[in-house]
């Protein structure tokens, strides 16, 4: 799946989170032409559709105008009319601001952006100026309040002089100007900072209206659309939102631009983030270095284990299982103190292909550990060593558990088996 792919697919997860509660109510309020416009979309009559959309659009007596402007936009950039698709959105954001419509709306817009090469506004909404603090009102003079009478209290002591051998606190040094020079001549340029480089220049108000101010997900878009071309100015700025963000589901969107990026400090940044970020980001942070390839994935995933908290170690067992990694499993399952992730890495260790493993375990097992055991070798289709517990283990429970699995199993050899042993 090449990247344009995925972010498209990232696009219509957006559209389809701001819609979703609103869906069915907009359909019950539907018109005929705005019915008659989403068929032709679903065909991808998008010139036809663009006619019905407008119409729709100029129409007092349509309800869902704005749904009509988002539409209308969207056919306007499948016929690669960017302009017209802007424009539209524009007009949606000035007529109804608070439409369920204008976030997918602006969205688009970063899509088309990109795919015109705007970076400046591509970096408008993904680092956004802050927005304006509202004006506190001047405080008037209040009412005239008469003091209440002092109580009688005896004269207050003259200051006691203070002693030799008392330091004084030491006094704010003031600065000292320089020297002046002993000729005009003599004065030197003020040095220009080699890091004060201009601001970018602010996109045209067609692109961005003013007093428009990007959420977080539309700015971890852009600057998904971004990474190709500037990644060494995102990464810094994804980490940080996944870091440093109070909302977990931000942080987890950030990650995931993260991990979809081929570049090696993307990739240290999620390692990183699973090491140290906030426990729902660093389990989100595991989960995708589970799905990246490459031959250190194993070990980074065992040293996030060794600091983790229990719910991020339940992560990276899962994420080893996807990584067939047998001997990681074997290593935590030999060392883990506690039980239930002990169980749960034995379980994994099956479906990772580890019946060797899971063998030498059983050897030596304790009670307790001999059923997640017996699992584990379920997961692994572990016929024949399923079958020699059954012949073997003394224990009557843990030979019943071996024989139940076996019948869960229900391949040819353990049907035999189980055929001979009734």
């Amino acid at each position: 799946m090449d990247t344009r792919t995925i972010w498209r697919i990232g696009a219509a997860v957006i559209l389809t989170s701001a819609l979703l509660p609103q869906f069915a109510h907009a359909r019950a309020v539907e018109s005929k032409r705005m019915e008659h416009a989403k068929d032709l979309i679903a065909d991808e009559q998008w010139v036809r559709a663009i006619d019905e959309l407008k119409a729709a659009a100029a129409d007092p007596k349509e309800t869902n105008k704005d749904e009509a402007l988002f539409w209308l936009a969207h056919s306007l950039n499948q016929t690669h009319d960017a302009s017209g698709a802007i424009e539209t959105i524009r007009r949606l954001e000035l007529e109804y601001p608070a439409s369920r419509w204008v976030k997918p709306a602006r969205s688009l817009r970063i899509e088309i952006a990109q795919r015109l090469q705007r970076s400046d506004v591509l970096w408008y909404w993904a680092t956004p100026p802050t927005p304006p603090m509202a004006a506190t009102p001047p405080m008037g003079p209040g009412p005239f309040v008469t003091p209440a009478p002092m109580p009688d209290v005896p004269p207050t002591p003259a200051a006691v002089p203070v002693s030799a051998a008392t330091p004084r606190p030491p006094a704010a040094p003031k600065a000292v100007p320089p020297p002046m020079p002993a000729s005009p001549k003599a004065v030197p340029p003020m040095p220009v900072s080699p890091k004060a480089v201009p601001p970018a220049p602010f996109p045209p108000p067609i692109w961005v209206a003013e007093g428009i101010f990007p959420d977080m997900d539309l700015r971890i878009q852009a600057l998904a659309r971004l990474m190709p071309t500037d990644a060494t100015k995102v990464i810094p700025i994804l980490k940080s939102i996944a870091l440093e963000g109070g909302d977990p589901g931000e942080g987890r969107r950030a990650l995931l631009v993260l991990a979809q990026s081929s570049r090696p400090e993307a990739r240290a940044t999620v390692v990183d983030v699973a090491k140290t970020g906030p426990e729902p980001v660093r389990i989100a942070a595991v989960r995708e270095l589970g799905k990246i390839g490459g031959p250190t994935v194993v070990e980074d995933l065992l040293q996030v284990y060794s600091t983790a908290t229990e719910r991020v170690k339940y992560q990276v067992v899962t994420a080893l299982a996807l990584r067939d990694a047998a001997p990681a499993l074997m290593k935590i399952a030999q060392s883990e103190s506690d039980k239930r992730v002990r169980d749960v890495a034995i379980h994994t260790l099956g479906e990772a292909g580890g019946r060797q493993q899971l063998t030498m375990l059983y050897a030596r097992a304790s009670a307790d550990a001999k059923r997640p055991i017996i699992v584990g070798l379920f997961n692994a289709q572990a016929e024949d060593e399923l079958i020699q517990i059954a012949e073997r283990e003394k224990d009557p429970a843990v030979r019943e558990e071996a024989l139940v699995q076996l019948r869960l199993l229900g391949t040819p050899k353990a049907k035999a088996y189980l055929a001979r042993h009734r």
